[in-house]
């Protein structure tokens, strides 16, 4: 059920300097975000964000209209978060290898950003209402790590890198390997993720040498 927006002015003396709206509006998504990955998508509202941050919740309507807008806010900056850092990491790889590496690095170098991603992701799909900004925002991610991954295999194969494979079924492979283990993580804290993504990534590695002929 949507949260009724408020009619609570924001006055000369509520509104932040100018130059400070950009770090404001950070601090709030960065609580809400551990709002929604702490509790869920449905118990969290925008008074809670308020408490969590000391700031009005007025301020919050201001920055971001409602509850739906700023939960698709979180999603948006939490994809762009993860796919920047693989940007940076994969900027000097000169391999179709090390990308793939790097990919699969990602998910134990920004672990806490994408089990937070999947499991607010997984709340919301668990809701009645959903809506299309936001369902189109949670699928973005899944869209562009299948083409990163796609692509990489494919320029692998074409370079004699990787073996020939099916890019879309190894891909596929990889995607959900990692979101079991993002789930797994949420029900049993102390699961040893960095070996078990290290032990998949040796597998698919070792999987896509190519034959040698003897």
């Amino acid at each position: 059920m949507k949260e009724p927006k408020v009619s609570a002015r924001i006055t000369a003396t509520d509104k932040p300097a100018k130059k400070n709206q950009s770090d404001v509006a950070a601090i709030l998504l960065d609580s809400a975000f551990d709002l929604f990955a702490n509790q869920n998508y449905s118990s969290v509202r925008i008074k809670d964000i308020a408490k969590a941050t000391g700031l009005n919740s007025a301020l919050i309507y201001y920055y971001f209209g409602s509850k739906e807008d700023l939960f698709l806010k979180v999603i948006e900056a939490a994809v762009e978060k993860a796919f920047l850092q693989f940007d940076t990491i994969t900027a000097n790889s000169a391999t179709p290898k090390q990308v793939l590496f790097s990919w699969i690095e990602i998910h134990i170098l920004q672990f806490t950003l994408m089990q937070k991603l999947a499991k607010i992701s997984l709340d919301y799909a668990n809701t009645h209402e959903h809506l299309t900004n936001i369902d189109k925002a949670i699928k973005k991610f899944y869209e562009k790590e299948s083409v990163v991954l796609k692509n990489t295999l494919k320029d692998g194969i074409t370079a004699g890198e990787f073996r020939d494979v099916n890019p879309a079924d190894m891909s596929m492979f990889i995607s959900t390997f990692l979101d079991g283990v993002l789930f797994r993580t949420v029900m049993f804290p102390n699961f040893k993720y960095k070996h078990a993504i290290n032990c998949m990534r040796e597998f698919v590695l070792e999987h896509l040498e190519p034959h040698t002929i003897s």
